[in-house]
């Protein structure tokens, strides 16, 4: 072997010429010297014949540049290989389901903390669980309406599609899919996954038909929920548990009670930015039920065109003390309550705030509120065009002692003629309000205050 004096890389010399790395030709070693005396003598016409060669291309030099090109070539596709190997793993962007996995559950069964498991659009027949996994299970594309309703996990008719039942965290997430043809989606066990850019259709169940929180506090975003029926809460079914639901929009649901909306059993979640528009409701709460103990925030929501066949055509509120406030509650309808429904609910933590209570109709009494054995904080909200068949055009109150601050009651009707425009409040009721009044009225039909 001889060391190269110009790379410093060692090779044969007696298999190349020149180094094979970068061309260099040798130096004669110091033992060679005895025998360099035995070599040819160079002539003059040699020296000539050698000039007359400068400038012609050194094959042998050429072949060593060529081998080192190659063995950069080499690397560089072994560099590119390894790429590929990434793009096709959990963490890249590509199909995961069905390139490399048949099913989503065989995907995340075979995934680890933190993978991103990218399903192609398809209709895929089963049921998934995350396993307590926190994974990211998206479709290929989130953002996009045709994608999400192409990519379709479909339930079979049978059984809970997508559940979160081990503790994950939000570090689990689902995003993109049309999940359908079961009972939507379960979160359970304390988990608190994020559900994001779904949509959740056509899923029948006792509880939650769209999806069921237990004991959880997930973060339910941007979502269609949609066409879905139940005994209780058609699209949505929250207890003892405290998620963050946020710009969804809950639409066209049936159940017996709270067919947009259930929130029941000391649950304190924040109801924020929602569109919850045409529910049904075959007894209570059209747009949503909360009740037992329940401390929720409802805020700045469009709550719109719902329906119950008794009380509560927007919401429902029973034995539970919720913040209602800044929110759009319009062209509900109900027997009783077409706006908001307030039953045994005494405590003046119960705030019902700034919100616009308008085009509401009530077939019996208070088109935009009714309230019994309750105490609500009624402050700075707008009631108008409220219509109440009975009594109550924009509030009935019934046993109750509610506080009204400073809210506008314009154009409501109560079709009795001693109905109360804008309130009609029961013999055994007090109205609190200041000395001297601050709530506005106007042009309420057939007066404005009437007390029995």
């Amino acid at each position: 072997m001889v060391d190269c004096k110009s790379c410093n890389m060692s090779y044969d010399e007696k298999e190349f010429n020149v180094c094979p790395y970068c061309g260099e030709e040798p130096e004669v070693k110091t033992a060679d010297k005895e025998t360099a005396k035995d070599l040819p003598t160079v002539t003059e016409a040699d020296k000539t014949e050698d000039k007359s060669a400068e400038g012609k291309p050194d094959k042998t030099k050429s072949a060593g540049g060529r081998l080192k090109f190659i063995i950069i070539g080499v690397v560089v596709l072994a560099v590119l290989g390894a790429i590929i190997f990434a793009l096709f793993s959990f963490g890249g962007s590509s199909v995961t389901v069905p390139d490399k996995y048949a099913t989503i559950q065989e995907a995340i069964d075979a995934a680890e903390e933190g993978d991103v498991i990218i399903v192609d659009v398809g209709v895929y027949r089963e049921s998934i669980d995350f396993r307590g996994k926190n994974i990211t299970l998206q479709s290929t594309d989130p953002d996009d309406p045709a994608i999400v309703s192409e990519t379709i996990i479909d339930g079979g008719g049978s059984g809970t599609v997508v559940s979160f039942r081990s503790g994950e965290t939000e570090e689990a997430v689902i995003s993109g899919f049309t999940i359908t043809r079961g009972s939507g989606v379960l979160v359970s066990g304390g988990s608190s996954p994020l559900i994001e850019k779904c949509i959740i259709e056509d899923n029948t169940a006792e509880f939650g038909a769209g999806i069921a929180v237990f004991d959880s506090s997930p973060t339910i975003r941007d979502n269609l929920i949609t066409g879905n029926s139940g005994f209780l809460g058609g699209g949505l079914f929250i207890e003892e548990s405290s998620p963050l639901v946020q710009d969804n929009t809950i639409t066209g649901n049936r159940a017996e009670m709270g067919s947009g909306m259930v929130i029941i059993s000391n649950s304190s979640p924040n109801v924020i930015d929602n569109v919850i528009a045409d529910n049904t409701a075959a007894r209570l709460g059209g747009g949503i039920v909360v009740a037992v103990n329940s401390t929720p925030v409802i805020r700045d929501n469009v709550i719109t065109a719902n329906r119950a066949e008794r009380n509560g055509g927007g919401l429902l509120i029973e034995e539970s003390e919720p913040v209602v406030e800044n929110n759009n509650i319009s062209r509900n309808r109900a027997a009783n309550g077409g706006g908001i429904f307030i039953v045994n609910s005494l405590t003046a933590n119960l705030i019902i705030k700034g919100n616009h209570v308008v085009d509401n109709l009530a077939y019996i009494a208070g088109g935009g509120l009714y309230m019994e054995g309750s105490s609500p904080l009624v402050e700075d909200n707008e009631f108008i065009n409220n219509i109440s068949e009975y009594l109550g055009g924009a509030a009935a109150v019934y046993n109750s002692s509610p506080i009204f601050i400073r809210n506008l009651f314009e154009n409501n009707q109560a079709q009795d003629v001693s109905g109360g425009g804008a309130i009609w409040a029961s013999a055994d009721s007090n109205l609190v309000i200041n000395d001297p009044d601050d709530n506005r009225y106007m042009q309420n039909m057939p007066d404005d205050l009437f007390q029995e």
